[in-house]
């Protein structure tokens, strides 16, 4: 199997399960916000938020480092494994001392803390379950991910319902994503394990351990810093603003990360071929991350665009007339969003090139930017000003990835490839514009169908974006030629 029937068949699976996976996710979501009620979601979202801010301790950059060596040197998996399980296993205990020191200092009001507890629960399990499912990460697998996520997605879809159905209100749902969390995990140790895939000879290796502190610090920070700055505006606006808006940012918030699949699921399945061609071929992995930018662009930057003009009826039609404040928050953090499809390619170059530091040093400048900005802008703005600090953040990492990369790797000329991609989308906008006031989806079939004719028209996407695209949809049994 060449490479890009490898990212095909990966992405093919990463994104089976993660359509999946943001679809139950988000129709989860939609049914607690509209049960528990503005103030009890925001509560909810500030207790996920606050959780994931330590996910930092427990997973030190373990995960992309496991996959990038497990990758390089597939026969030593279980050695790999279970030295990487040693430091995970340590890392939990200071998880939950972080996160009981954290609400020490920050104080948040009872109902927010004992869910806070609940939330930290699940984020404990939730790590143990990804650090499984990057053995079949690594060992291009990804069919079995998928399997384990949708189970616990499943799970977390029929504990929820239980719970508001029982009218246990905000706590029975803290308490659905426990018990969901800990399905999860079952599942994902079971496949390992029967499935021989950490089968082997290993020992604690001293001198492995070390190599892991060294390599997984610099992925550490980033982490940290990715945490802080995608985080950080949850924990100001609890701080400053009423927990309504809270429930109203989150609401967008929620959205936008349903979209993220899209460069998720691409750059997913490309990770661990990135990782193989840089030490192989350089000028192949040049000439595959630019088809990967080309495709996230061609595919964010009308998604952004149509979105900005479509938020407030999207976020009536979803989360109902309640949540009508929250389209203008998702106008912005759509603009924001055409940033991080380009965003989640350049740090994956850098982890694959071995710039660990470097992008730790972007990461850690932008929680500057997104604390700076939020401080500044949510105390004048409310729940506005934190979208617009995110879109200030992520144009902050867009410039500071593409001089990064092309600067450490290899230039990356996307100028006239972007052009095209503007032209395309500003006429697609147009219908969009006039029809903004019918109901969203007549608004949203004339924009695919004139986006489309007009990508074909300024010759925007190219033969090969469309057989890339054409693999993922629809794994190819024929030969193909790789990237």
């Amino acid at each position: 199997m060449n490479l890009a029937q490898a990212f095909a068949r990966n992405a093919f699976f990463k994104g089976l399960g993660e359509i999946f996976i943001r679809l139950l996710s988000f129709a989860f979501i939609v049914l607690v916000a509209r049960t528990l009620g503005g103030h009890d979601f925001g509560v909810l979202n500030f207790a996920y938020s606050f959780a994931l801010l330590f996910v930092v301790v427990i997973d030190f950059g373990l995960n992309p480092l496991l996959i990038r060596d497990a990758a390089r040197e597939p026969e030593r998996l279980p050695h790999i494994f279970y030295n990487f399980l040693i430091v995970k296993i340590g890392l939990a205990l200071l998880f939950g001392v972080a996160v009981l020191v954290g609400l020490s200092i920050v104080t948040p009001e009872p109902a927010m803390r004992r869910a806070a507890y609940w939330l930290t629960a699940f984020v404990l399990l939730n790590s143990f379950t990804e650090f499984c499912n990057t053995v079949f990460h690594a060992r291009q697998q990804m069919q079995f991910e998928a399997a384990v996520m949708i189970f616990q997605k499943i799970a977390l879809l029929a504990f929820g319902l239980l719970a508001l159905g029982l009218g246990w209100g905000l706590f029975g749902v803290a308490g659905a994503y426990v018990a969901a969390g800990g399905c999860g995990l079952a599942v994902a140790l079971g496949i390992l394990i029967r499935g021989g895939f950490i089968k082997g000879n290993w020992k604690p290796d001293i001198g492995f351990l070390k190599y892991i502190w060294r390599q997984a610090l610099p992925l550490t920070l980033t982490t940290l810093f990715v945490n802080l700055y995608f985080r950080i505006d949850m924990i100001i606006l609890a701080k400053l603003r009423p927990a309504e808006e809270l429930g109203w940012y989150g609401a967008a918030h929620k959205c936008v990360e349903v979209l993220i699949v899209v460069p998720a699921v691409l750059v997913a399945a490309a990770f661990p071929g990135f990782s193989k061609l840089f030490r192989e071929d350089r000028r192949k992995l040049a000439r595959a991350s630019l088809k990967i930018l080309r495709i996230l662009l061609l595919l964010g930057l009308p998604l952004a665009g149509g979105t900005v003009i479509l938020a407030r009826p999207l976020m009536v039609l979803i989360f109902g007339p309640a949540y009508t404040a929250s389209g203008y928050a998702l106008a912005w953090l759509s603009v924001a969003l055409c940033f991080v499809f380009l965003n989640y390619p350049l740090s994956y170059l850098l982890i694959s090139g071995e710039r660990q530091k470097v992008n730790a040093l972007v990461s850690g400048l932008a929680v500057l930017v997104s604390v700076g900005a939020n401080l500044f802008l949510i105390p004048k703005f409310g729940y506005l000003g934190a979208a617009v600090a995110a879109v200030l953040t992520e144009a902050f990492l867009l410039a500071a990835y593409f001089i990064a990369v092309s600067r450490c790797l290899f230039p990356l000329p996307l100028f006239i490839h972007l052009v095209r991609v503007i032209v395309a989308t500003g006429i697609m906008l147009v219908p969009v514009w006039f029809m903004r006031n019918l109901h969203p989806i007549f608004a949203i079939t004339a924009g695919v169908s004139v986006y489309a004719a007009a990508v074909w028209l300024v010759k925007a996407i190219q033969s090969e974006d469309i057989d890339i695209l054409r693999r993922i949809m629809k794994i190819p049994r024929s030969k193909n030629r790789g990237f």
